[in-house]
């Protein structure tokens, strides 16, 4: 599935959880509860929305929740940007 980019406000960021698929950070955003994965390989993504000071803007690829508990999930091997103020 291919993963889009969404503009979007992390308004809250929970805890690293894990799964058997690896691990992901769950953020509470502008368009809903998002999952940005990691694994032993890459969590570059989990570090860097880790280290932002809330709440803040960003661009993330993106793929469609597949439940309700998620809107959209942020693949591990998927770039954050933050747009210039």
């Amino acid at each position: 599935m291919q993963a889009d980019p969404r503009h979007l406000t992390v308004l809250a960021v929970g805890p690293v959880c894990r799964a058997a698929q690896g691990e992901y950070l769950e953020c509470e955003t502008s368009l809903g509860r998002v999952a940005i994965w990691g694994s032993e390989r890459s969590r570059w993504n989990i570090g860097v929305v880790q280290s932002e000071d809330l709440p803040f803007e960003a661009v993330m690829f993106c793929v469609p929740g597949t439940n309700e508990t998620h809107a959209y999930w942020v693949p591990e091997d998927t770039k954050l940007f933050f747009p210039a103020l």
